[in-house]
C-alpha cells in the first residue's frame, strides 16, 4: 500500500514537471521574441531620434553662425549639404517603422520648410547688398520651426517609449509567470521529498521498534519474568540469574525473587486489567519494586522486578534531613511546626520555650563561623542531655535559637526549668581548647487550642509568642527569663504597623518640625533653634520620637527622615530670614547612620542650595559616640563639614566615653551638657560637679556650652553662675510648632 502511494507521487510529479517543462519553454520563446523586438526595432528608433536632434541643433546652429559671419559661405554651404544628407539617410530609416510613419511624413514636411528657410536665408545673404531686415526676419523664422521639429520628434520619442513600456511588461509577466511555476514547482518537489522522507523514517523506526521490543525483555537491566494463571514461571531474563545470585538463592529458582503473597497480586491485577499491579517488598537486605500486568489476550502475567534499596535509603535520608539538623542531630524547626500542629489537633496542654545563645554575634565575630558553630554544636548538646525524653522535646530552631517544648505545661513549670537552664548555661563550655562563657534568653508561651482554628497557624502562633518574650528578654540585656502575655502581641503588632506605615511618612508629609528656642543664659534672648521631628499620624494622631526614632533607627529609616529635617529646618530658617526675621542658627540632630554615609556632606550643600540658608545659620549635633567609632575618618568629615562654615556641636556631652584627648581634637564649635546632669540640679552635687567641669573644660578648649533639660529658676541661676552660655528647656520654652515659634521669635526680637 506504501509502494503503490509512492508511486504514484511519482508519476503526479513527472506528469507535473512535464507542463511546468512546457509552459517555461514558451514563457522563454515569448520573451525572446520581445527581446529581438526591442534590440532591432525599438532600440535602434531611439537612436535615430537621438541623432536627428542633434543633426537639427546643427543646422540651427549653422544658420546663426553663417548670419553672425562666424561661418564662411563656403563652410556654411558645405556643412549644410552635410546636414542635408545625414537628415535624409535618418529620415529614410524612420520610414521603416510601420509604426512612425504618418508623424515621419509630417517631419520630412517641417523639415523641408526649414530647408526653405535656409535657402532664403543662404541668397539673402549672399547679395552684394545684404538686406538686414530680411535676414533676421527669416532668422527669427527659424526657431518657431526648430521647435515644431522637436514636437514631431518627441511625439515620436514618446510613442516609441510607450512601445518599449509594452515590450518590457510583456518580458516581465512572462518571467514573473516563468519564476512562479519555477517556485511551485519546487515546493511541490519539497512535499514530496517530506512525504517520502517521512514514510521512509518511519518505516525505519517502526523497524528498529520492533527489534528494540524484541531485545527489551533480554536486555533489561531488572528481572523480567512472565507468569502462568496458577504463578508458575515460563520465562525469566538474565538479569533475574544477576539478582538471584545477589541474594544467595538457586540461579534457576526464579520464583524465590516472588514474595509469599504473590498469588493475591495477581488476582488483583487480573480484576483491575485497566491498570499495573505495584508494590513494594522486603527480601533479603533489598528493597525491590515489584509491577504487575496482566495480559488478558495472551492469559498471563508479565513481572517486572526493580531494586529500590538505594532510592528508598535516599528518600529515608531526605526525610531526616527536611525534619533535623544535620549538625546537631536535633529536629528542627519544620519537624516542631508538624508536632505542634498535631498536638493542637489532639488539645494536649504544653509549654513552648523559645532559647537563644546570647553573645553568638561577638563570637563570630571573634572566631569565624566554623567556631561559632561548634560552640552552638556544644551547647545545643547541652540542652539535649538534660531534658527529661519522657515528657520534653529539644529542636534547633535555627542558628542559635532552641525550642524546648514540655509536656504537659504550665507557667510554673517552665519556670522552675528556665533557672535550671539558665544555671546550667552559667558553666563555661570548651571549644577548641577555648574557654567560653555564654548565657542563654529564654521566653515561655503556654499552648492553646481553639475549635475551628488551623493547627498550623496555631503552632506558629505559639512559636512566634514564645519568641517574642524571648525577644523581650533580649533586648533587657540577656541571661533572664520571660513569659509571653498580650500586651507583648500588641506590641510587636503596633510595631510593624508602625514600620509600614513610616515608610510613607515622608511621601505622605504626616512628618513636621517643631522648635526649641535656645537663649542666651545671662540676656535671655533667643540665639538659636533647635529641629526636632514629630510624626502626625492619619489614625493615631501625634506619635512621640521616643517611639519612632527607634524604630526608624533599626530599619534604616532614619536616613530618609534625616536628609528630609536637614532640608526642611534650612528651608524654614531661609524663609523667616528673606521675610526679614533676625537672623538665628538652626540645629539639626544627625542619626549615626547619617553620619556614616559618605554622602552627607552632598546633602547639606544640597540643602544649603536649595533653601539659599547661609552656612552659618546651620548646626549640626554629633553625639560622642558618633565620633568615637573611627576618630580619624570623624576628624576629616568634621574638617569637611566645618569648613562650609556649618556650626558643629557634640549632643548629650558626659554621658558617652570621649576623653579629653580626644575631645581637643575634634573640630567642633560647642558641647550640649546632657540633660541627665541638669534635672536634679542644685539638689545634687555630683551633677553640679560634673556640669561645672564641663563648663570650665570648654571654656579651656575655646568651646561654647548648651544645657539641656533647664526647667527650673534655681537650675538657671546656678548654671548662670557656672558660666554656662546657652540654655535649653521648658523654663523657657518646650518644642513649638512653625507658626507658635515664628510668633515667640517675633517677641524676642
Amino acid at each position: 500500500m506504501l509502494q503503490r502511494r509512492i508511486w504514484w507521487v511519482f508519476l503526479l510529479v513527472l506528469a507535473v514537471g512535464v507542463a511546468v517543462s512546457v509552459r517555461i519553454i514558451t514563457l522563454g520563446d515569448s520573451v525572446q521574441a520581445v527581446n529581438r523586438m526591442f534590440i532591432a526595432e525599438k532600440l535602434p528608433l531611439s537612436q535615430r531620434i537621438g541623432e536627428l536632434r542633434g543633426v537639427i541643433a546643427d543646422e540651427e546652429r549653422l544658420l546663426y553662425e553663417y548670419y553672425s559671419y562666424t561661418a564662411t559661405r563656403d563652410a556654411f554651404q558645405t556643412q549644410r549639404a552635410l546636414n542635408r544628407a545625414r537628415l535624409d539617410a535618418i529620415v529614410d530609416q524612420l520610414e521603416k517603422d510601420v509604426d512612425s510613419r504618418e508623424q515621419v511624413r509630417e517631419l520630412r514636411t517641417r523639415l523641408i520648410a526649414l530647408d526653405e528657410l535656409s535657402d532664403e536665408l543662404s541668397k539673402t545673404l549672399s547679395s552684394k547688398v545684404v538686406n538686414w531686415d530680411l535676414a533676421r526676419a527669416i532668422l527669427a523664422q527659424v526657431k518657431p520651426k526648430v521647435r515644431q521639429i522637436e514636437s514631431t520628434l518627441a511625439a515620436m520619442s514618446a510613442a516609441n517609449q510607450r512601445a518599449v513600456d509594452m515590450l518590457g511588461n510583456d518580458s516581465r509577466s512572462s518571467v514573473s509567470t516563468m519564476v512562479r511555476w519555477v517556485i511551485g514547482f519546487s515546493v511541490l518537489i519539497f512535499g514530496v521529498a517530506f512525504f517520502v522522507g517521512y514514510y521512509v523514517v518511519a518505516i525505519i523506526r517502526e523497524g528498529m521498534e520492533r527489534r528494540r521490543l524484541a531485545m527489551f525483555a533480554e536486555r533489561n537491566p531488572n528481572p523480567v519474568l512472565r507468569l502462568g494463571t496458577t504463578g508458575e514461571v515460563s520465562y525469566a531474563n538474565p538479569a533475574t540469574a544477576e539478582l538471584l545470585a545477589r541474594l544467595n538463592l538457586p540461579p534457576n529458582d526464579s520464583g524465590k525473587l516472588l514474595p509469599e503473597e504473590m498469588q493475591h497480586h495477581l488476582d488483583e491485577a487480573r480484576l483491575n486489567q485497566a491498570s499495573n499491579r505495584q508494590f513494594e517488598y522486603t527480601l533479603g537486605k533489598l528493597t525491590l519494586e515489584c509491577t504487575v500486568a496482566y495480559l488478558a489476550d495472551f492469559s498471563e502475567f508479565h513481572v517486572y522486578i526493580k531494586d529500590v534499596t538505594a532510592r528508598r535509603e535516599a528518600e529515608e535520608n531526605l526525610a531526616y534531613q527536611a525534619f533535623f539538623d544535620p549538625a546537631t542531630g536535633l529536629p528542627n524547626q519544620y519537624r516542631l511546626r508538624e508536632d505542634l500542629g498535631k498536638a493542637v489537633e489532639q488539645q494536649r496542654a504544653g509549654t513552648v520555650m523559645m532559647i537563644v545563645a546570647d553573645r553568638e554575634q561577638e563570637i563570630f565575630e571573634s572566631l569565624g563561623a566554623v567556631e561559632t558553630e561548634r560552640w552552638l554544636v556544644k551547647v545545643a548538646l547541652r540542652l539535649r542531655d538534660g531534658i527529661n525524653e519522657n515528657e520534653e522535646t529539644l529542636y534547633r530552631f535555627g542558628g542559635n535559637a532552641f525550642v524546648l517544648v514540655c509536656w504537659p505545661g504550665d507557667l510554673a513549670g517552665a519556670q522552675r526549668r528556665a533557672v535550671q537552664l539558665l544555671g546550667t548555661a552559667r558553666r563555661p563550655l570548651h571549644v577548641e581548647r577555648r574557654e567560653l562563657f555564654s548565657t542563654l534568653s529564654i521566653g515561655a508561651a503556654l499552648m492553646k487550642s481553639a475549635a475551628g482554628s488551623d493547627p498550623a497557624i496555631m503552632a506558629e502562633a505559639q512559636v512566634q509568642q514564645a519568641a517574642s518574650a524571648c525577644n523581650r528578654v533580649r533586648r533587657a540585656g540577656g541571661n533572664d527569663f520571660a513569659v509571653y502575655d498580650e500586651a507583648m502581641g500588641r506590641a510587636a503588632a503596633n510595631t510593624l504597623r508602625m514600620i509600614t506605615d513610616l515608610q510613607h511618612a515622608v511621601e505622605n508629609q504626616e512628618l513636621l518640625l517643631h522648635y526649641q528656642p535656645k537663649v542666651d543664659t545671662a540676656s535671655g534672648r533667643l540665639v538659636g533653634m533647635e529641629a526636632l521631628v514629630r510624626w502626625m499620624h492619619r489614625e493615631w494622631g501625634m506619635i512621640s520620637p521616643a517611639e519612632f526614632i527607634p524604630v526608624a533607627e533599626d530599619t534604616g529609616m532614619i536616613v530618609a527622615i534625616g536628609r528630609w529635617v536637614l532640608r526642611e529646618a534650612c528651608r524654614q530658617n531661609a524663609a523667616w530670614q528673606k521675610a526679614g526675621l533676625q537672623p538665628i542658627r538652626v540645629a539639626v540632630n544627625l542619626s549615626a547612620r547619617q553620619f556614616r554615609s559618605d554622602n552627607l556632606p552632598a546633602e547639606i550643600d544640597e540643602a544649603l542650595a536649595e533653601s539659599g540658608l547661609p552656612a552659618s545659620s546651620l548646626e549640626l549635633e554629633i553625639t560622642e559616640s558618633m565620633v568615637m567609632e573611627d576618630p580619624e575618618r570623624v576628624i576629616d568629615l568634621l574638617d569637611r563639614i566645618r569648613s562650609r562654615g556649618v556650626h558643629l556641636s557634640l549632643d548629650d556631652f558626659g554621658t558617652g566615653h570621649s576623653s579629653l584627648a580626644h575631645l581637643k581634637r575634634f573640630p567642633i564649635d560647642s558641647v550640649k551638657i546632657d540633660r541627665a546632669f541638669i534635672k536634679d540640679m542644685p539638689g545634687n552635687i555630683d551633677d553640679v560637679a560634673i556640669a561645672k567641669t564641663i563648663v570650665a573644660m570648654a571654656k579651656a578648649l575655646d568651646l561654647s556650652t548648651v544645657a539641656e533639660g533647664v526647667e527650673t529658676d534655681a537650675q538657671l541661676e546656678l548654671l548662670k553662675t557656672l558660666g554656662c552660655d546657652e540654655i535649653q528647656g521648658y523654663l523657657f520654652s518646650r518644642p513649638l510648632p512653625a507658626d507658635d515659634f515664628l510668633a515667640y521669635y517675633r517677641a524676642k526680637f
